[in-house]
């Protein structure tokens, strides 16, 4: 290798190394094109020390190659991304998805594909490493500005950057593709070219192939003046969320809605810019202007009693009472009033509609505190907060009506830390466990009569404990019902019935709701309220 060349390789090996140096595991997102490659050959040396200091192997590596299975080459590029990591002895995963073009563009429905299926693929500790460079950033910016994007969306892609849960880090942002064509040169190494990369129906493609190559001819500097720019917005973007970060604190709720109390006397920027946040903070792709204006007039600013709602990025905005919440889009359960048996010989049942499992775990009956059934509440919008309603299992309304904090005796009640259904969590609700003749149940929907829970003396209708608990109406249709014969025992998350409360030298049941998809318990079934579900517009990020 050449003088020159060599000092090439180790400039951008220097460069990712300082880019991932606080990092200890590292799951690179492999396409087998270009610049994966680069960095792929980059990440293989620094983590076997090759010329490089530091170089212990205290790193791991992985690399994973999602197969969208929309090029007749697909199993090529998979085989040869294969191929390359066994040459390097980089742990390899192949994952097949299947995109959805049907509500979007292809490119878009594409990129979300893909990247749900990095975050999948993601273990606890690790950070996703993508491989976009400064000629990507460009292209980034130009879109942006199509769109008519504010300074967040300018800001454009960031180096190091929190990734639902994980960080997503991309080390090559200061190289052009001229300079990874010239380290792979250097390096020898071959890779893939993606036949789509020619079609001038995707913007990317149009910007690369036709606009940006006589933007550089012209200013030889263009994409260092886009990337800086697009660092000075990031720039305006830190600060902005430094100086409002104590207002949106002030202003979300613990169960994750927002409080619209405040913002009604905000001005319009300063409110817009609060709801942005808000809605990043959930993971909602940023909204449109057009559609932000919408936010607040169709649905902040409907009538209380109104079901207003805004679909975005794929969820619900919907307002209830005083607040904005952020939900799930669910199909409809088709029967409300079907029953479903729960076998005592199972300890899981599947609900219907995505609303994911129920799981239930035996208690002896020694370790029982009467009377004091422990329930996580599902607030509002589906964030969970625990909640302690003691009474005492008696025959007297003064008794059952009691309500004590009971916190230091329920600990011999439930284990806060409980592994359970591959999770840790506390169980929503305790209940005591069916007699021997009882059929367990689980429903949803209507429920008629009075009915007399922990913590109330009087008798009420499901209806109206819905209210009086401020449950918003699409949690009221989707919260199950659990039942021994025809008797209401607990709406899991919400209350337990005086029939369901744990009995002295009675066996217990630990509740569980673990959803098939985040924020399940929270979720909005489909269809429209009385302003409609409205649809998406084009999404520009802000």
């Amino acid at each position: 290798m050449k003088p020159d060349a060599y000092e090439r390789v180790q400039v951008l090996r220097r460069h990712v190394a300082a880019r991932v140096a606080p990092y200890r595991a590292l799951l690179l997102a492999f396409s087998g094109g270009l610049d994966s490659t680069v960095l792929l050959d980059a990440l293989a040396a620094l983590r076997d020390g090759d010329g490089l200091s530091g170089g212990d192997g205290a790193q791991t590596l992985r690399a994973v190659h999602v197969h969208h299975a929309l090029s007749r080459h697909a199993d090529e590029w998979a085989a040869h991304c294969a191929q390359e990591c066994r040459r390097r002895d980089v742990a390899f995963t192949v994952v097949h998805v299947v995109v959805d073009a049907t509500s979007e563009g292809i490119e878009a429905a594409a990129r979300g594909a893909r990247y749900g299926a990095l975050a999948a693929a993601l273990t606890q500790d690790e950070v996703l490493i993508t491989a976009q460079h400064q000629d990507d950033q460009a292209e980034t910016l130009l879109l942006a500005l199509k769109r008519g994007s504010g300074p967040a969306g300018l800001a454009s892609m960031a180096v190091d950057a929190p990734y639902l849960g994980h960080r997503l880090v991309r080390p090559l942002l200061d190289f052009s593709r001229g300079e990874l064509e010239a380290y792979a040169q250097a390096r020898g190494l071959h890779w893939t070219e993606d036949d789509s990369n020619t079609d001038l129906r995707f913007d990317r493609n149009f910007l690369r192939l036709r606009i940006l190559p006589p933007l550089r001819q012209r200013w030889p500097q263009f994409a260092n003046a886009v990337a800086r720019s697009a660092q000075l917005c990031a720039e305006q973007e830190q600060l902005l969320d430094e100086l409002l970060a104590e207002t949106l604190a002030d202003v979300i709720a613990p169960d994750e809605s927002l409080r619209l109390t405040a913002l009604a006397t905000m001005s319009e920027s300063k409110r817009a810019a609060l709801l942005r946040r808000w809605l990043a903070s959930l993971g909602v792709r940023m909204p449109a202007r057009a559609q932000l204006a919408r936010l607040w007039q169709e649905v902040a600013l409907s009538r209380r009693d109104a079901v207003a709602q805004l679909k975005l990025d794929g969820r619900l905005v919907r307002r209830f009472r005083d607040r904005l919440y952020v939900v799930p889009r669910l199909p409809p359960l088709t029967d409300g009033e079907a029953v479903f048996p729960w076998p005592r010989e199972s300890e899981r049942l599947a609900l219907p509609a995505g609303l994911g499992n129920l799981y239930r775990r035996p208690v002896d009956a020694g370790s029982a505190v009467p009377g004091k059934p422990f329930i996580a509440a599902v607030t509002g919008g589906g964030g969970l907060e625990e909640r302690q309603d003691g009474s005492a299992s008696c025959a007297s309304d003064a008794d059952h009506a009691a309500n004590t904090d009971a916190n230091a005796d329920a600990s011999a009640n439930y284990s806060p830390s409980a592994s359970y259904a591959g999770s840790t969590a506390a169980p929503l609700a305790v209940v005591r466990a069916p007699l021997s003749g009882e059929q367990v149940s689980v429903r949803f929907g209507p429920v008629h009569g009075l009915l007399y829970i922990v913590g109330r003396r009087r008798g009420r209708t499901l209806k109206k404990i819905w209210q009086e608990l401020d449950i918003p109406p699409w949690r009221r249709s989707s919260t199950p019902l659990l039942f021994y014969n025809d008797q209401l025992i607990t709406a899991l998350g919400v209350f337990v019935t005086w029939e369901g409360a744990v009995r002295e030298h009675h066996a217990q049941w630990q509740l569980f709701w673990r959803p098939d998809s985040n924020g399940a318990m929270a979720a909005a079934p489909e269809g429209g309220g009385q302003n409609g579900v409205l649809s998406d517009e084009e999404s520009g990020s802000h």
